[in-house]
């Protein structure tokens, strides 16, 4: 059993180029410092006393700022390199930071939280292609496990140790150390990874001017406008973890910054330990869509917990299981088939597309749910999301049964 179990993780873990492993670490790095998203809307109502209404829209300017710079990012990385962008963006992103520490109105909060989106998102897309670029065929979807892997192991030590830091020194020291990490990110990128390999040469471009009369739009492929809609719905959900769930935490629940800290690394600590083995098994037994499904049902359902008429803490533990269970099963996938269906020539325009889906539910996202909270009760939007994760189960079950009609008739 033993044996079976250490060679089940030496599979998982096998095949995968330096380079990933290098992107890897980047993003562990940078996720590890992101102590202040967790936090901020915990910080919003409490330390700068703003509305539920008010921190709703601060938080939608950020997804206003994450599809503007998504696009931006898919654009440049197809015009210029991943390399360069993922590079600036890290850059910028940690500038931005301290000037956000320093915004006090409504309106400053508001303006530097879009500009700092634009920039730190524009990293999104330009990361995705190099790891399509940096990765083999047949080990395209553990790829992007091992970059969400290392992103929450980030995770499980970042919100952990805002909310220790938080309460011992103060939520400035947050924003201090979220702009140290992302600086600390961005130069072991520089110093461990090539820019000639990302860059795009005049006769790269020549090739895709060439190709591009012939090449599928994205904003044509309407399956694949289908399958971004649906991105888009689940995301709204599950970014609920970071936008209401916290405050209902904190409310509802009674749990100070710590325990709600610790809650929500527990995602990240769960990830750690089984995503890659089961993302292997995932791989060979169900199709992309088929694990995509089960994915998606489990967000879903992973709300039916806070609908129980307690508060006992067993209960929050037990959500973020499942919803963790889920994403696993959801996310490494997701952008696999993205990675797939694009060529080389358009899969900055994918990828960005694919990114401006997680926008757009993350400008809708704390706006709708803390309106819905503060008009009709948390309980009234878990139940929302429940449905809501049914109803986008059935629709990933159906792409799937169309995406394998298609591939019959290829």
């Amino acid at each position: 059993m033993l044996q079976n179990t250490l060679q089940l993780y030496r599979n998982a873990y096998s095949g995968l180029s330096k380079e990933i492993w290098l992107l890897s670490l980047v993003s562990l790095i940078n996720r590890a410092g992101a102590m202040v998203f967790p936090f901020l809307t915990i910080y919003l109502t409490q330390e700068l006393g703003f509305s539920l209404k008010d921190t709703g829209l601060i938080m939608s300017c950020f997804g206003v700022g994450s599809i503007i710079g998504s696009y931006l990012g898919g654009w440049l990385t197809d015009q210029i390199g991943d390399f360069k962008v993922q590079f600036w963006s890290l850059i910028s992103a940690s500038l931005i930071l301290l000037t956000l520490l320093q915004a006090q109105s409504f309106w400053a909060f508001a303006i530097i939280a879009l500009t700092f989106s634009i920039f730190a998102d524009a990293f999104r897309p330009a990361n995705k292609v190099a790891v399509a670029r940096y990765s083999k065929p047949e080990n395209l979807t553990r790829s992007f496990a091992l970059l969400r892997l290392a992103i929450n192991v980030g995770f499980a030590i970042g919100p952990a140790m805002g909310g220790l830091l938080a309460a011992w020194k103060g939520y400035d020291w947050l924003f201090y150390a979220d702009a140290l990490t992302c600086f600390l990110a961005a130069i072991l990128f520089k110093l461990s990874l090539s820019e000639d390999a990302a860059t795009v040469t005049k006769d790269i471009q020549a090739l895709k001017a060439q190709k591009k009369a012939s090449m599928q739009s994205p904003y044509t492929d309407y399956f694949f406008l289908l399958y971004l809609m649906l991105i888009g719905l689940i995301a709204f959900a599950f970014m609920q973890l970071f936008f209401t769930m916290p405050v209902f935490l904190k409310q509802d629940f009674a749990l100070p910054e710590e325990q709600i800290g610790l809650l929500m690394g527990l995602n990240g600590a769960i990830i750690v330990i089984t995503e890659m083995p089961l993302v292997y098994m995932a791989e060979q037994k169900l199709t992309k869509f088929a694990t995509m499904t089960m994915g998606v049902f489990l967000i879903g359902i992973s709300f039916l917990g806070y609908l129980f008429p307690s508060n006992w803490i067993g209960i929050a533990i037990m959500c973020m299981v499942v919803v963790t269970l889920g994403e696993i099963f959801y996310m490494p996938f997701a952008s696999a088939f993205v990675a797939e269906r694009a060529e080389d020539s358009n899969r900055g325009q994918y990828m960005a597309l694919y990114s401006m889906a997680w926008s757009a539910a993350n400008i809708f996202a704390p706006t709708v749910g803390f309106f819905i909270s503060e008009q009709f009760g948390f309980k009234t939007l878990w139940g929302i999301l429940f449905v809501l994760g049914l109803i986008c189960s059935l629709g990933f079950w159906m792409l799937g049964k169309e995406h394998g009609r298609q591939m019959k008739l290829a």
